[in-house]
Order: C-alpha cells, then structure tokens, then sequence
C-alpha cells in the first residue's frame, strides 16, 4: 500500500470519526436542552448547577431515547453542525504530507517476516539455496517470484563453493552448469549419480573425455540451419563485435547456407555433421584468371540444378556465386578461416555425432556438466552453439510434447557467464522461460561483463532476475550499482555547539537527515563472510554467505570424502554403449535397419583404391 492510499484511508476515518462525534453531541445537547427548558427557567452559565444539570440530564436519556427537539434546540444542533464540519475541512486540508521517519528515505535491511514470505518451511529441499539464512521456493506460484538468479562476485569471492555447489547439493532440479576448470563435476559429479542422475559432460577441456555433440542432430527445419550459422558467425567474430564491413559477413552466409542446406536435404544422415561441412568447403576453388572455372564444389551444385532449379541450396549458391572471381576467393578465405577449429581431428571426433539428447533434460533428473578452460576460448563458440540450440529443445520439448511446461525444472548454473560466447536472444529467452519450467543464474565478476556481452540488453536481463546476490567486489561500477540499489535511510541526527569565554553557553538539537544504507566504502571492505541479497518486492538481506558443510548432503562431495572424486570417464560409462558395427561405419541408424543397410555396403580390397580413383576422375 502506499503512502497516498494510507492517507486517504486516515481521512476517511477521520471523517466517519466526525461523525460519530456530530451524532453523540447533538443526543447530548438535546436531552440538556429538554431538560432546560422544562425547567422553566431562563439558562444562566454562572448560576446553573452543573451537578443537578448532569443528574436531569442522565435521567431524560434513560426515560426517553428520543425527544422531539424545539425550534431553539434545532438552531443549536444546526451551529454544532457547522462547526464540526468546519473543524473536519479545516484538518483535511492542512493536513501534512509527513512521514516521520521517512523523511530522506526508508531503505532498511530485510528481515525474519520477508524471509519467511519466499522460503518453503516443510520441505528443505525444495529451495534454492541464497545465503546462510535466505532461501527461495521453487514454488514460483505460491511465492509470485521467478527462479532467475543473478550473481555477481569478483574472483575469490566463492561464486562456486558458497553457492553453485550447495544448490547442485540440494537435487531438486536438472542442471546444466557451467564448469571452468572442471572443478565442479569432480567434487559433485558422486552426490549427483548417487541420488539418481543421469550425468552428462560436454568437456572443451579433454574432448576425448567428452559426450559427443553434433548440432545436425537438432536441425529440424530451415530456420534452425539459419539459426546455427548465425550463432557460429557472431561467436566466431573475436573482437570485432559487428565493427567490420556487414559484405563480408553477408556473403560469408550466403556460402555456408548453400553448404548446410545441401547436406540437410541431399546426403544421408550419418553425413549430416560438420566434418562433411568442412569438406564440402574445401572442394571449393576459385582462379581469378578463369572465370569459366569450375570445382569440384561448384559441379554439386550444377547436378542439383538440374534435378531442382528452385532448390534453396543452389538459390543461396547463386547468391555466393555472384561475386566477382577477386571477392569470391577473398568470401572462401573467411569461410575457411572460420571453419578452420572443425578440420582439428579432436573437435571432428566431439562433433561427430550426439550423445547430449538436449531435448531430454526435462524429462528425468539430468545433470550435464559444461567444462570449458578458463584461459583460453578458442572454442568457447561451441558453448554457445550449444546453448543456443538446448534453449530451443527445452522450448520446443516444453511447448509441443510436455503440455507447455516441462516435467522436471530445468536450472542453468553460469559460471563465468562472460566466457561462454553470446547466446542469441537471451534477452527474450530469460523474459519467457519461467513458464516452461526453466531459470538461469548467470554469474559474472562485474557488471562490465554482462555490458560488454550484452550492450543493448543487459539491463534487460538484470531486470528479469527476480533475485541478485552480491558477493563482494572492487569494481567501481558494480559498486556504484549497488549502493543505489540499496538507497538511503533516514537517521537522527544530534548536533551540539558550544561557545567559551565569560558568557559561556551550549546548546543541543535534533534532527533527521539521510544516509546510504551502505556507502559505496562499505562495500568494498565488506568482511568476506557477509553478502547482500535482493529480491524483487523485499527490503534487502545482509546476511552470511552460506556455509557448505553445513549441508546435509556434504558428505557426498569430494573434499568430504576423496573416495567420491567423480571425472568425465565416468559419466561416458553411465552413458549406453552404441553399436561397435554402427560406430564402424559412422552411421545413426536403429538397430531394425542396420541389417538391411550393412547388406548395401561393399568391401574394398586396397589394391583397388587407385583403380576407383582413376574411374571417379574420369566422371568428373
């Protein structure tokens, strides 16, 4: 409620109060008069007793309610009338707009009632953790707050132990977590398998020991095509951040929609990944000094115009192919270069085929694990390829086959939020998720991360955060941010002056004035064991960071126990083995066809390589 709808609510009262009043002196000045004038006798302030007056008085209310009042009594009732009225005017408007208290500002620290407000008392289990004392309900309808998460901490300020690993503890949601230095897979990975995980890890860092991804495996339709191209050029753009020429990268896709599309509608699926991407784009060859050339790559396309002139494929070659022999080779060039990280046997291995099943996260207790190096990015543009295309399953699992919302909550822990590459309008995706059964809690050191990843949508994104945990930092602008956000209380203020000589004399007065309720010096010397939480609609906590083995699962974790070390070998063990047959021939097929296709494959003795060779030269 307001401070202008409590005011109106008191005058109000104050007017039914006048009235109230009105009523009670006009019955007493009635049954007075009456009993005046049966007196007889003319009304003398000074000679009447009071005493006698009152008795008569008592008797005429009780011996009669009500009595008909005379034309003198009405004129008396009528003058009280006006001046009650004049009295209840008079208080309405003069009436101060006073706060006492408030007068500079009502900021406070939050206490027991707010905390109680968002947490869920009868089950422990069923709160993300925040700090040492404040929870928050995953019940987002009884609670009315969504689960996005923002946490803010410079390094060394316990992003991960204070409060990614308590809430991966808690195991009460499926979890995609973002985990630089695989840190957080090795000390959680056993609690998670233990409590009935299905643990998956896409591991930059040791693709060996990684689960297999392949982006073709969530391409249904033109637009995802378009979607991951998109994602793979702004991600792969370093530093320039749209600053070069628009041509170049316009051209660019044109080139890889043409490649992408030709392998989505013409080759098999076992050929449907980047590896064939690659490859197709090293067939491509321009010579500027013949412009009747044509490579191996351009003959595709020349087969595929003749079965299909309106194919989109051959639309978006012509597009490529209408720059000049100069341009063209200069637009192969940077496809080349972009592409370069897919032709490294590692990379061609994780891409090779899918292992995630991103669209199942929601369907049963799932943790996957997200290691990425934390010094180098070379191929962070693959987290957010990755990203991009698990938002859109999630989506499309929630909307079209879970009944709008999906069956487990889905919680995305992160870490070095900066790192992992801009996914695409994450602005949009944080506004509309909660309805799916989705939240996020990035975390960044500082504010200028998230402005520089997302300049035109940051504030978005931290608005759509209904909680933003402060751990403690030095950059300036974060503090700034802060210290507003925390705003100003009203304190009272003492003020004494005294004057020597021989007419000594002092004096004291009070007052009230307004004062940060942390100065920005305070929060950058904020001990290391305290954090300031905000929730949407609650006056902020100042509270203590969470202590971890306070935890009733800490038992589960690896500085608990090193019997519980848990690495990415052994969540490619929970994972089903597939086919070794299959595997051979680099096919994803199910186990009904692979007869009837193995019956169409035909072994090659060595010896007749060269021949085929000469008879494939021969056709081109």
């Amino acid at each position: 409620m307001t401070d202008q709808e409590k005011r109106k609510i008191q005058n109000r009262n104050f007017l039914i109060l006048c009235v109230i009043l009105y009523v009670v002196i006009a019955y007493i000045t009635l049954h007075v008069h009456h009993v005046i004038e049966l007196s007889g006798k003319p009304f003398d302030i000074e000679t009447v007793d009071v005493k006698q007056l009152t008795e008569a008085s008592k008797a005429s209310m009780i011996n009669n309610i009500f009595v008909l009042p005379s034309e003198k009594t009405l004129q008396i009732l009528f003058f009280e009338l006006i001046a009650v009225f004049i009295f209840a005017l008079y208080k309405v408007t003069t009436q101060k707009n006073l706060m006492p208290g408030k007068e500079h500002g009502t900021a406070k620290w939050g206490g027991n009632a707010e905390r109680n407000r968002i947490k869920n008392s009868k089950d422990q289990f069923a709160n993300i953790i925040l700090t040492q004392t404040e929870r928050l309900s995953l019940d987002t309808k009884k609670v009315r707050k969504n689960l996005n998460l923002l946490v803010i901490g410079g390094a060394g300020t316990g992003k991960s132990r204070f409060v990614v690993k308590p809430n991966i503890l808690q195991a009460n949601t499926s979890f995609v977590i973002t985990d630089p230095k695989g840190e957080l897979l090795r000390d959680t990975g056993y609690s998670l398998a233990q409590q009935g995980y299905k643990v998956k890890v896409f591991n930059l860092i040791d693709m060996s020991q990684s689960c297999r991804y392949n982006p073709f495996a969530y391409v249904k339709k033109e637009s995802d095509i378009l979607k991951v191209i998109n994602n793979l050029i702004k991600n792969t753009n370093g530093n320039k951040h749209g600053a070069s020429d628009p041509f170049w990268e316009s051209a660019e896709r044109a080139l890889l929609q043409a490649i992408f599309l030709y392998i989505f509608y013409e080759l098999p699926e076992y050929e449907h990944k980047f590896a064939t991407v690659f490859t197709m784009l090293r067939l491509a060859e321009i010579k500027e000094d013949e412009e009747d050339f044509k490579s191996e790559f351009d003959f595709l396309f020349e087969v595929l115009r003749e079965e299909n002139p309106n194919h989109i494929a051959v639309k978006q070659y012509d597009i490529f192919k209408m720059a000049s022999g100069k341009t063209a080779k200069s637009i192969l060039i940077s496809a080349g270069v972009r592409l370069s990280p897919f032709g490294i046997e590692e990379v061609e291995h994780l891409l090779s085929d899918d292992d995630l099943e991103l669209q199942a996260l929601g369907d049963e207790k799932t943790a996957l694990f997200v290691l990425i190096p934390d010094s180098d990015t070379t191929f962070n543009f693959l987290v957010a390829m990755m990203y991009a295309q698990l938002f859109d399953s999630l989506y499309y699992q929630a909307d079209f086959v879970s009944g709008g919302s999906l069956k487990h909550h889905v919680k995305f822990w992160l870490d070095e939020f900066a790192n992992i590459g801009q996914i695409p309008e994450f602005d949009k995706l944080i506004a509309t998720m909660r309805s799916r059964n989705i939240s996020v809690a990035p975390i960044i050191q500082n504010m200028t991360q998230l402005k520089s990843l997302y300049k035109e949508t940051y504030e978005t994104i931290i608005g759509n955060c209904d909680s933003i945990l402060f751990l403690g930092g030095q950059e300036r602008s974060t503090l700034e941010w802060v210290n507003k956000g925390l705003d100003k209380q009203t304190i009272d203020t003492k003020n004494t002056s005294q004057s020597r000589g021989r007419n000594s004399s002092s004096s004291t007065s009070y007052g009230t004035q307004g004062r940060d309720l942390m100065t920005i010096s305070e929060l950058s010397r904020m001990p290391d064991n305290k954090c300031i939480l905000f929730v949407r609609g609650l006056d902020p906590f100042y509270s203590d960071k969470y202590k971890l083995e306070s935890h009733p699962n800490y038992k589960l974790l690896y500085e608990a126990n090193e019997n519980n070390y848990f690495d990415s070998s052994m969540s490619l063990k929970q994972s089903p083995s597939s086919d070794p047959i299959a595997e051979l021939v680099n096919m994803r097929v199910p186990d009904k066809e692979l007869e009837e296709r193995m019956e169409d494959l035909t072994v090659v003795n060595v010896d007749e390589l060269d021949s085929l060779e000469k008879q494939m030269d021969e056709l081109i």
